[in-house]
């Protein structure tokens, strides 16, 4: 499964630098790593695997490029898909889709088991509550999760809490999987039940193959409880958690410049070099919706990307700047602004 899963990341067939791969799934946090994953259709790999060992990464390229599945290019340090490569995941496919497809690292990787064990203890506690039985041990021993509950409980009709709970809940099945509640379902603690285990659910998976497993279904579990309404428990349970996965400093430059303040006055005003602003705009157009940075490329060079045959995934600043007058933040941002076209976002 892992080596799949690390083909997989090639899928969209161009080079793409094995270095960076890297960084990328471990969440080093830099526009280079972030444009690389948006650029090849990886953003959503982003902080999946923050523990991954470099030697247990580069170890599985070997292999592949031994295998004929990926080509290696020593003077950038690149790899690519081969037709072997490509034929192997087509004959996967439906696999590793099952895996992934609501894969979101960027989102939700960085706090996705606090948010998890939050849940879990929520739906304890009102469980619990329904019955108005306070004779249980708590799954949750620490200050941080006992005040977050405690605190959420003032907010709600304690004498409603169960029906409340159970129409939230079912909004949630029923957008996901059988097979995906069922898993989550399977690990709640409440009055008269405890939970199962992750390893006697999963008892035939690798460590690897349980990880992506779980990953997917509470990424998928937590999209669904964005969409519920705001003043939804589950909702307001999760949502501090699920903020601090974004970058705050990108966060107040985004405030500030939704105040009216240009990117130099936001500079200025933050005491930060312009070109770290600019990173902030980079990450915003590449993260959410709704946004048109393209106001920000001159439009004497959005004329010249234009008359450029190749794809934006292949192009290099190096060797655009040598033909015509060109800045790093136009080019990444227009790169952007083309690839969201294109994918119809």
């Amino acid at each position: 499964m892992k080596t799949l899963f690390i083909l997989s990341l090639f899928k969209q067939g161009y080079k793409v630098k094995v270095s960076t791969l890297y960084h990328l799934l471990k969440g080093k946090r830099t526009v280079s790593v972030l444009m690389s994953g948006f650029l090849f259709d990886n953003f959503f790999c982003f902080q999946l695997f923050p523990e991954l060992r470099e030697e247990a990464f580069y170890q599985i390229l070997q292999q592949l490029i031994k295998d004929g599945c990926l080509d290696f290019y020593e003077e950038s340090l690149e790899a690519r898909l081969t037709d072997k490569g490509r034929q192997r995941l087509q004959k996967n496919s439906l696999h590793i889709d099952s895996y992934t497809n609501h894969l979101n690292g960027y989102k939700y990787g960085k706090t996705e088991m606090e948010m998890w064990r939050i849940l879990q203890f929520l739906v304890q506690v009102t469980s619990h509550l329904s019955y108005q039985n306070n004779r249980y041990i708590p799954l949750e021993a620490s200050p941080k999760y006992q005040l977050k509950i405690k605190k959420l409980l003032t907010e709600i009709d304690r004498k409603n809490v169960g029906s409340l709970m159970k129409n939230e809940w079912s909004l949630i099945f029923d957008r996901l999987s059988e097979e995906g509640s069922s898993f989550l379902v399977q690990q709640f603690s409440g009055y008269q039940w405890n939970g199962k285990a992750e390893q006697q659910l999963l008892p035939d998976f690798s460590a690897f193959q349980k990880a992506v497993y779980r990953k997917n279904i509470y990424h998928h579990l937590f999209s669904c409880i964005e969409e519920l309404e705001e003043n939804a428990v589950l909702k307001r349970a999760v949502g501090e958690s699920i903020e601090k996965n974004k970058n705050q400093s990108m966060l107040r430059t985004r405030e500030l410049w939704s105040e009216g303040h240009s990117p130099a006055e936001i500079a200025g005003i933050r005491r930060m070099k312009p070109s770290t602003v600019n990173d902030h705009f980079l990450e915003l157009a590449m993260s959410e919706r709704g946004y048109a940075f393209d106001q920000f490329i001159p439009s004497e060079q959005i004329r010249c990307f234009q008359e450029i045959s190749l794809p934006c995934q292949e192009w290099r600043y190096a060797e655009l700047r040598q033909q015509f007058e060109v800045d790093y933040f136009s080019f990444r941002m227009y790169q952007i602004e083309q690839i969201k076209r294109e994918r119809g976002n």
